[in-house]
């Protein structure tokens, strides 16, 4: 029999008053997974989370944890801890009381409450720093903090609602990958909320992408970057291009009209497609090449440079296409955009199986 997951979503939906947080999620996550709920603001992420917690109480549907039903369990006795944007912690106590609080608060001897608060006070970088009080801390050091004391009480889940959220950007994508290591390290299930899609692809084994309360789609970063089942995912997690098109053809080799040009596609994609249904293909930026000759190949199309963007790195060139389709174009070769300006005629090409089409 295959392993029950360790957190079950099953159909839960919320309402509050006339708005429908959440209409009937369902997701299953594994036992040591990472998992991250991304959407805009207000698509539900956080109210599932609180769910989870025992913070609300959902009005349809059920929520299970390593096969037990939850939904009447109160917070305090569900095997779960959380950790928010705020960091909550109590500004009277000590870093070290801060963390054995709920250690203190299980009536455990002395010298354990001792010995694992030290333990993650090591495991998150703050030895040494036992006797300093909150406001002695930098942001990120606070954000220790919470995680250390969450972690002490051994949950089989931590809950983590956009905790980098109050970090500059610099500190965040540093503490992203102590977070992850963190995780690896001590092996706790993670579901983690945020807005930031590089954030979800950086840290995450699973993401599962929301809007308005629906789930849209759940699965790995890599399959949801490359394989977007719908125009929300794709223009959400990363950028994408979106090209009008309509099918041309479904057999013997599957193609779509853009702008009366045949391209070829590797796929239709998941449903049926009949010929003349329109839809959008989507192309990332990066895979993208420019040139000023027809490249070989199926997939070309001309364009007019509107702007280039230098980044360092890499850089971004703005196109358009005929019908008035704008085009983004990621790449790195600095001799070709050093050799290209504004109104200059290129040549657009891509590889099939790179697109995906989508309804629009």
């Amino acid at each position: 029999m295959p392993e029950i997951p360790l957190i079950k979503v099953d159909r839960v939906s919320k309402r509050y008053g006339p708005v429908e947080a959440v209409q009937g999620v369902s997701l299953d996550v594994e036992r040591g997974a990472f998992v991250s709920l991304l959407g805009p603001s207000g698509c539900g992420k956080s109210t599932i989370l609180r769910m989870i917690a025992g913070f609300e109480r959902p009005d349809g549907g059920r929520i299970y944890i390593d096969g037990s039903d939850v939904v009447d369990v109160p917070a305090h006795r569900r095997p779960v801890n959380m950790v928010f944007q705020s960091y909550a912690l109590f500004p009277h106590l000590t870093v070290f009381d801060n963390v054995a609080f709920g250690l203190r608060r299980k009536r455990l001897a002395r010298e354990v409450v001792k010995e694992q608060s030290r333990h993650f006070l090591g495991l998150v970088g703050l030895e040494g720093m036992e006797a300093r009080y909150p406001s002695q801390l930098s942001g990120g050091q606070q954000q220790r903090v919470a995680l250390a004391r969450a972690l002490a009480n051994r949950p089989k889940v931590l809950l983590l609602d956009e905790p980098l959220g109050a970090l500059d950007l610099k500190l965040r994508k540093r503490m992203q990958v102590e977070l992850k290591q963190l995780q690896r390290e001590v092996g706790i299930t993670f579901i983690y909320v945020t807005h930031d899609q590089d954030e979800a692809l950086a840290l995450s084994d699973q993401i599962a992408v929301m809007n308005r309360g629906e789930l849209l789609q759940y699965g790995p970063g890599r399959e949801l970057y490359d394989s977007p089942a719908s125009e929300f995912v794709a223009n959400f997690l990363g950028e994408a291009n979106l090209l009008p098109c309509r099918i041309l053809q479904q057999n013997p080799s599957p193609a779509v009209d853009i702008g009366g040009t045949a391209i070829a596609v590797a796929s239709l994609g998941d449903g049926a497609r009949e010929v003349g249904a329109a839809a959008l293909l989507v192309l990332r930026p990066e895979d993208l090449a420019i040139s000023r000759e027809p490249p070989l190949g199926p997939c070309r199309l001309p364009a007019q440079i509107e702007d280039k963007v230098f980044l360092g790195a890499s850089f971004l060139i703005y196109l358009r296409l005929d019908g008035d389709i704008p085009l983004t174009a990621r790449g790195s070769d600095r001799a070709f955009f050093d050799s290209v300006d504004a109104g200059g005629k290129v040549w657009v090409g891509w590889q099939a199986e790179r697109a995906r089409l989508v309804a629009p």
